[in-house]
C-alpha cells in the first residue's frame, strides 16, 4: 500500500509506530478497545485472530466455521514441501524454532498462495455482479485469456477430498441459520460448473477453493490469507518437526542417496591428455 514514509509521518506530528490494534502501558493491555483480561477466557483462538485482524467480534458459530478452515489445512504429510523442509531442518542441528521457521518460510505464492488468489477472484466477481459489470463467465474469460489457471480446483492426489465435503456441510448449517449468506460458496460452484463445461471434464473444488469461499463469507481480507494459512499449516509443521527431532536422525536430505534420483546434466568431464 502506497503512502507517506514513516519519517514523513513522524515529522508531521505522527508517532513512529501507529496502530489501531493494541495499546500497551505499564500494567495495562488494551486490544481493539477491550481489556485483555476481559478477552482471556471469553473468546476462542479464532475469535481472537479475527478480532485482531478485522477489529470485529465473531459469533460462536462463525468462529467454529473459521476454526474448521484452520483444522482442515493443518497437515498434509511430508508430501507437502513445508512439512518436508521442517523435518529436514530438524535433522540438521538447528534450534527447534528454526526448523519450524524453515517450514513456514516455504509457504508462498505457489505452495500456500491459492487461497489468497481464489479469494481475490471471488471478491472481484461478487463486486462485478453487484455492479452489473460482469459475471462468472466473463471473469473466467479474463483469467483464461491471460494464460492463468483458475485457483481452488483440482488436486494432485485427491479427486474426492474429504476436507471439502466436511467444510461444505459445516457451511450449509450456517447458511440455514442465516449466519452467512452462501453467496461466495455459490459463486465458487458457478466457477466449477463453468470451467467443467468449457474443458469438457468434471472439475472438483479443492480445500483451497472451499477455504477461500468460507473466508470470503466471513469478510476476511484476501491479503491476509497466506498469513492465516501459515497459522493453520504451522500446527502440522510443529508436530512433524518435533517428531523428526525425537527420532534423532542426522542430516536427512530431500531424497535417498541413490544415483538415479540425482542426475548431473552439466558438461562432461574433460580428461587431460597424458
Amino acid at each position: 500500500m502506497a503512502g507517506r514514509s514513516a519519517l514523513e509521518t513522524y515529522k508531521q506530528g505522527g508517532a513512529w509506530w501507529e496502530t489501531d490494534i493494541s495499546d500497551i502501558k505499564k500494567n495495562e493491555i488494551t486490544i481493539r478497545g477491550k481489556k485483555v483480561e476481559d478477552l482471556i477466557g471469553n473468546v476462542s483462538y479464532t475469535q481472537m485472530l479475527f478480532f485482531l485482524l478485522v477489529g470485529e467480534e465473531l459469533s460462536d458459530q462463525k468462529a467454529k466455521l473459521f476454526e474448521s478452515v484452520l483444522v482442515a489445512g493443518a497437515d498434509h504429510g511430508p508430501r507437502a514441501p513445508s512439512i518436508a523442509a521442517a523435518r529436514m531442518a530438524a535433522t540438521c542441528g538447528v534450534t527447534f524454532n528454526s526448523a519450524v521457521a524453515t517450514g513456514v518460510n516455504m509457504l508462498g505464492d505457489v505452495h500456500g498462495g491459492a487461497v489468497e488468489d481464489s479469494m481475490a477472484i471471488l471478491y472481484d466477481t461478487k463486486e462485478a455482479m453487484n455492479k452489473g459489470t460482469g459475471d462468472v463467465a466473463q471473469q473466467l474469460d479474463e483469467i483464461l485469456g491471460a494464460g492463468k489457471k483458475l485457483p481452488g480446483f483440482g488436486h494432485q492426489l485427491h479427486d474426492n477430498d474429504p476436507r471439502v465435503k466436511r467444510l461444505y456441510e459445516l457451511s450449509q448449517s450456517l447458511i440455514d441459520d442465516g449466519e452467512i449468506t452462501g453467496n461466495y460458496l455459490n459463486i465458487l460452484e458457478q466457477y466449477r460448473q463453468e470451467i467443467s463445461t468449457r474443458k469438457n471434464r468434471t472439475f472438483t473444488i479443492n480445500v483451497d477453493g472451499i477455504s477461500a469461499a468460507i473466508q470470503c463469507e466471513l469478510g476476511i481480507p484476501a491479503e491476509a490469507a497466506k498469513g492465516i494459512f501459515a497459522l493453520s499449516r504451522g500446527m502440522g509443521i510443529v508436530a512433524h518437526a518435533y517428531e523428526e527431532l525425537q527420532k534423532g536422525t542426522l542430516i536427512k536430505g530431500p531424497c535417498p542417496n541413490e544415483e538415479n534420483l540425482v542426475r548431473y546434466t552439466g558438461k562432461a568431464l574433460v580428461k587431460e591428455e597424458e
